[in-house]
Formats: C-alpha cells, structure tokens, sequence
C-alpha cells in the first residue's frame, strides 16, 4: 500500500501494459510546502544549527526529473520509472510491493532497513539530502530491492542538521513501532547508514527524530516508551 501524500492525490490505473502511478497536486499544496519551509527553519533555529530550507517550487519538479533519476542511478540510488511530469502531474511506475513501513510490523525486514540506510548514506556521501526521510518514502519491489519515491526536495547540503534531518525522519517514522522490533530496524538502518558514510551518526539525529515523531506517528504509547527506553536510543 502506498503512504498517503500530503501533497499530491495518488491514483493507480493502467498505462497500456504498464500500472502506474498518477500523483496530482493536492489544492493548497504551496502553503502546505510554506509551512514545512517553516517547521524546518523553525527547527534548525532552535536546535542552534540555522540551515538553508530546501527550495521549493520548479526545484520540486526539477528534483522528480528523468534527469535528477538518472543521475540517482548512476551513484547507486533506484527510484519507480518515470513516465512523464509536469508541474501538476507526475506519472511513474506502481511498485507491487508497497512502502518500507508496511513490511516491519509482520515481517523479518531487517534487510530492508539496512538498504534504506545505506541510500541515505550514499546520498550524504554524495553531498546531498533527501530531507523528508521518513521510511514511507522507500519502495520494496518483488526483488526485495529498496527504491526511493517523492524526491523532490533533495538538495546540495553537507550541513548537520540537514544530514540529521534525513536520519531523525526515518527513526521518527518507525518510533510507533513495538520495542523490539523498533530496536532491531533502527539498528539496521544505522548500520547501513554507517557502512557507506563511516561516521558518526549525526548527533542531532535523537533530538529531532523525538520532535518529527509528534507528526508523523499513530500509536503514541509505542512512541514513549521507545523515547524512553535508552536500548532504543
């Protein structure tokens, strides 16, 4: 199952042969970009790392591009095919295995962790950020290969609290998980973080994952207790 964007409509349907994805933009979408422009300056502000919010607008398109996917590519980053966009519009292919979230809950998908966190790695070691990070924006196919979906607000950042963003926004959109699988997918997704980059976790990381969970998570009981258990830190 596909997570529900907050910005574009998502339809399936059948293009020829092919099942695709249409993702149409939502009314009001340019406020609701405004307002993470905003949380994300706010954030950094009071986190004492003031970073440059990701750009919006033609960048989005730019970003989702066949060209911004190819060059993904080539550094070891796989995204759904593109079959066509415009700014109103993006058409690209239906992953029969739905998003990384749904595949922690029921099944062993360590593996699958492990590959999100080294594509967040390999991007950071390329000098880029996906910024919204959060695990529903990762694809499984029916290889059990992970791909990347809603690029498009990558940008050129070495900063801390951009790379911290990526890591806290996939910890923050698993925190609802049980305990002991929260623990075995984060360390997972970390280790694969580190195997590419071979540094420290973003120290930020911790702080912004307990303030990103606030929105993105539903069964909050899961969410306090793994704040509170340091096995789960």
């Amino acid at each position: 199952m596909y997570f529900i964007n907050w910005e574009r409509k998502i339809t399936k349907f059948l293009l020829g042969s092919n099942k695709v994805v249409l993702k149409e933009k939502k009314r009001f979408t340019n406020i609701r970009q405004f307002i993470l422009i905003f949380c994300f300056t706010l954030i950094s502000i009071l986190s004492g790392n003031p970073s440059s919010p990701p750009r919006i607008g033609g960048t989005i398109i730019e970003n989702e591009s066949f060209e911004s996917r190819n060059k993904l590519k080539l550094i070891g980053i796989n995204t759904p095919k593109l079959f066509s966009i415009s700014y109103d519009e993006i058409v690209e292919e239906y992953i029969e295995g739905g998003n990384l979230y749904s595949y922690f809950p029921t099944k062993n998908a360590k593996d699958l962790a492990f590959q999100a966190g080294k594509l967040t790695g390999i991007l950071h070691k390329n000098g880029f950020v996906f910024i919204d990070n959060k695990c529903q924006n990762f694809l499984v196919n029916k290889n059990r290969e992970v791909l990347r979906i809603d690029i498009g607000l990558i940008q050129k950042s070495k900063s801390l609290f951009s790379q911290s963003m990526d890591v806290g926004s996939f910890l923050a959109s698993i925190l609802d998980l049980e305990p002991l699988i929260y623990r075995e997918v984060s360390k997972e997704f970390l280790l694969g973080y580190l195997v590419i980059t071979n540094n420290k976790i973003p120290y930020l990381s911790i702080i912004l994952r307990n303030i990103l969970a606030l929105g993105f998570v539903y069964r909050h009981n899961n969410m306090i207790k793994n704040m509170l258990n340091k096995r789960t830190a």
